[in-house]
C-alpha cells in the first residue's frame, strides 16, 4: 500500500531523531525518488517535516500534559505521529480536524495495533479544549515561557537571555521558527548579478537583489528546484545564505594572494574567495572529511575555478611545516554548534546539548592556534562561526589573543560589511535583525 504524505513525514522525522540525519537531505532524497518536487504533495511533506521540527518544543509541552503517562519514554515514532497530528490541528487548516485524527490513528496502527487508541485519545482530548493550553508565565518565568511557546531548548534560551535580554531573545527565537529566504550567490567568474537575474526572470523565477551582499540573489518563487536548472549545473550560481556570502568580504582577498582555508567543507566560501580574486593567485582548501574534499573539487571545476588546491587535513592537528608562514590570509570557518542557522536546520535545537558547547570551543581554540602558524608577517587570520553563543565566539577570541600576543584584533577593510560590525570591529549577523543566518567573524593581524 502506498504510504500517505503524513506517514512519510512521520518516517522522516523519526529518522532525523534516531540517526542524526538532517531533514534537508532526507527530504531531497524522498522528493527526488517520488518526483514530488514542486508538487502539492511535495510542498505538504516539506511543510510538515520542517513545521514539526521547528515547533517540536511547543508540541511536546502540550502533549506531555495530554498524555497520562511518561511521555519521555514513549516510542519516537508514536511521538512523531502525535506531533504531526497536533501540528496540523494547531497550525494548518488543510484537513478537517476529524480527518487529521483519523489518519493519525491509521498510521499509528501500522506501527503498533494498540497505538491507534492512544493516538485517538490524545488528539481528541486536545480537540475538546484546543484554546485552553497555558504556558509558563511570561513575566515570572521568561526562560520557561520562551522555551515552551517559541520551541527552543531551555538551556539555550537561558544562555541567550544572559547575552541579549528578554525582548531580543524572544525575537530571535520567533525568527528561528520562520522559513528562511532562498538565497543564491552568483559566480562572478561566469556571470554578473544583473545578467543572471535577467536569465532567471526569463525562466520564470521571481528574484531580487540581496540588500547587503553584492553577489546575492533572493528567490521568492521557483517554477522548478533551482538545483535542477542549467544555471546550477553550469556553475553560474551556488546556494548560499547572504550572511555566509559576506564572509569572503571579511577576508577581503586580492588577486595574486596566497590564502589558506583551514575548514573548507564543500567549498562555499573558498569558491567565493576565488571568484573575488578573479581566479588569480592560490587557495589551499583543507578539510578532514574526504567526501567534502571531493565535493569541493567538483564544485570548483563546475564553477570554472583553477586556483583552489584541495587536500585532506584535520585542523585540530598542527599544520604541516610546509604551510608555516606562507599565506597572506588564513581563514578558519570553525566547526560549531550552528545556533545561528536554526531556521534552516531546526533539528539542531533538539540534538545539541549544553555540554557540547565546551567541546566545540575547545576544538575551535585548537584549530585557531594551529591556523595562526600559517600566516605570513603582516598577514591576516579570519575566525568565523555560525554560532550565536559567546563561548564559541568572544571567549575563543579572548583566549587566542592571550595565547598569541603577536596578533591583534583589527577591523576588516571591506566596505561591504561595515554596517554589520560591532564597536570592536567584529562582524555579527542575526536572523531577527537582518533576515540572515547568525554569523560571527573576527579578523586578526599578525604583527611580527
Amino acid at each position: 500500500m502506498k504510504k500517505t504524505i503524513r506517514h512519510q513525514a512521520v518516517e522522516i522525522l523519526t529518522r532525523v531523531s534516531k540517526s542524526g540525519a538532517f531533514a534537508a537531505d532526507l527530504l531531497d532524497s524522498r522528493l527526488e525518488k517520488q518526483s514530488l518536487s514542486q508538487t502539492a504533495d511535495g510542498r505538504l511533506l516539506t511543510h510538515l517535516v520542517y513545521g514539526v521540527l521547528r515547533m517540536r518544543g511547543r508540541l511536546d509541552w502540550i502533549l506531555t500534559r495530554l498524555y497520562h503517562g511518561n511521555y519521555s519514554k514513549m516510542e519516537e515514532n508514536i511521538k512523531n505521529i502525535l506531533r504531526t497530528g497536533l501540528y496540523q490541528l494547531q497550525f494548518s487548516d488543510r484537513l478537517p480536524a476529524f480527518a487529521v485524527v483519523d489518519e493519525a490513528v491509521k498510521i499509528a496502527r501500522l506501527f503498533h495495533p494498540q497505538a491507534g487508541g492512544l493516538v485517538n485519545a490524545v488528539l481528541r482530548s486536545y480537540l475538546r479544549s484546543p484554546d485552553s493550553w497555558s504556558f509558563p508565565d511570561r513575566d515570572r518565568n521568561p526562560a520557561q515561557f520562551i522555551a515552551a511557546f517559541h520551541s527552543h531548548p531551555l538551556w539555550l534560551v537561558e544562555e541567550w537571555l544572559n547575552l541579549f535580554g528578554r525582548e531580543e531573545t524572544q525575537a530571535l527565537c520567533a525568527a528561528d521558527n520562520e522559513m528562511p529566504p532562498l538565497t543564491v550567490r552568483v559566480n562572478l567568474l561566469k556571470s554578473g548579478r544583473r545578467e543572471l537575474m535577467e536569465k532567471l526572470i526569463q525562466a520564470g523565477f521571481q528574484v531580487e537583489e540581496t540588500p547587503i551582499s553584492p553577489d546575492g540573489i533572493r528567490v521568492s518563487f521557483s517554477p522548478s528546484p533551482i538545483q535542477k536548472t542549467a544555471f546550477f549545473a553550469e556553475g553560474l550560481l551556488r546556494l548560499q545564505d547572504e550572511a555566509s556570502q559576506l564572509i569572503a568580504y571579511l577576508v577581503n582577498p586580492k588577486k595574486g594572494q596566497k590564502i589558506l582555508d583551514v575548514c573548507a567543507g564543500s567549498g562555499g566560501k573558498a569558491t567565493h574567495l576565488a571568484a573575488l580574486m578573479k581566479n588569480e593567485g592560490r587557495i589551499v582548501a583543507l578539510d578532514r572529511n574526504p567526501e567534502k574534499i571531493e565535493q569541493l573539487r567538483n564544485n570548483a571545476s563546475k564553477m570554472g575555478i583553477g586556483i583552489v588546491e584541495a587536500a585532506r587535513s584535520d585542523g585540530e592537528i598542527p599544520l604541516s611545516s610546509e604551510y608555516h608562514n606562507q599565506f597572506d590570509a588564513v581563514f578558519v570557518d570553525a566547526p560549531c554548534s550552528g545556533t545561528g542557522t536554526l531556521r534552516r536546520n531546526p533539528e539542531i535545537k533538539w540534538r545539541l546539548h549544553a555540554g557540547d558547547i565546551e567541546r566545540y570551543a575547545g576544538a575551535q581554540k585548537s584549530i585557531l592556534r594551529n591556523a595562526a602558524a600559517a600566516v605570513s608577517r603582516n598577514g591576516s587570520l579570519v575566525y568565523v562561526t555560525c554560532s550565536l553563543l559567546s563561548r564559541e565566539n568572544d571567549e575563543v577570541v579572548r583566549q587566542f589573543l592571550t595565547d598569541c600576543p603577536h596578533y591583534c584584533l583589527c577591523p576588516p577593510n571591506s566596505h561591504v560589511v561595515q554596517n554589520l560590525m560591532d564597536p570592536h570591529g567584529i562582524l555579527r549577523t542575526y536572523p531577527h535583525r537582518t533576515s540572515m543566518d547568525g554569523f560571527f567573524g573576527a579578523v586578526f593581524r599578525r604583527r611580527i
